[in-house]
């Protein structure tokens, strides 16, 4: 039992987690591109805006090859949020590459935490910083994965 209340308790997390932000008002766009599992090319009024899921970093691919889990990753981010689909995201900045930080959601859906309560990526280490709002629950989340060895935690 005590599982299924830790589990309740991330899905509420999920859907009320909001980002502490500049902004408060969410910016509606469309999937364009998912290029790894914290990786999404949205399209906002014809411009294409690379966005990197704050607070969170999925497996990569190194030289061309995938890391453990990284092709998982990307594509059950792909099935939260399908190419084509409108989202609503916050922008909490640029970083050094150029990408938007960004907090996605699909309908009440927090993808950012989503993925990282199906360990399908894990916490940055910056994530206290950058998500306030939502760090009790991304962690939370986090530990909830790793217990029940889920997606990059299942070894």
């Amino acid at each position: 039992m005590k599982t299924k209340t830790s589990f309740l308790g991330v899905i509420t997390g999920i859907l009320l987690a909001i980002p502490q932000t500049v902004n408060a008002n969410p910016l509606t766009a469309t999937v364009e591109k998912i290029t790894d599992g914290d990786t999404v090319v949205l399209n906002q009024g014809g411009t294409s805006i690379t966005t990197q899921l704050a607070c969170i970093d999925s497996p990569d691919w190194v030289n061309g090859e995938p890391e453990a889990n990284a092709e998982n990753s990307k594509n059950r981010l792909t099935q939260l949020i399908p190419i084509g689909s409108s989202v609503q995201y916050y922008n909490l900045g640029t970083i050094n590459s150029g990408r938007v930080l960004a907090v996605i959601f699909s309908g009440n859906r927090n993808i950012n935490l989503t993925m990282v309560a199906e360990g399908q990526a894990q916490l940055h280490n910056s994530f206290r910083q950058t998500c306030r709002t939502s760090a009790n629950a991304l962690a939370d989340a986090e530990s909830n994965a790793k217990n029940q060895r889920l997606g990059m935690w299942n070894y």
